[in-house]
């Protein structure tokens, strides 16, 4: 009886060491990156929005301060805190 070798693929040995694929590496090292674009106009109602938003904070803090009625929430502070440095 003649047994011949399978036409199949040969099959990777996992004892062996691989050579990596270069090609892959190279596209590894220049990522793309996305870009927006936000027109001046934009820009210009977005900070006339916060500015507004902002001033209506401060005004409301300052009252609460005045009428002793402010109190920190050390549970917030504290988060932001460990958001910004870890």
């Amino acid at each position: 009886m003649n047994v011949n070798k399978p036409s199949a693929p040969p099959i990777v040995n996992p004892y062996q060491k691989h050579n990596p694929v270069t090609k892959v590496e190279q596209a590894k090292k220049a990522p793309r990156e996305d870009e927006l674009q936000i027109s001046n106009k934009a820009r210009e109602l977005y900070d006339m929005k916060t500015e507004q938003e902002r001033e209506a904070k401060v005004t409301a803090i300052k009252k609460q301060i005045e009428e002793g009625t402010y109190r920190v929430d050390s549970q917030k502070t504290a988060e932001k805190l460990f958001d910004k440095w870890f």
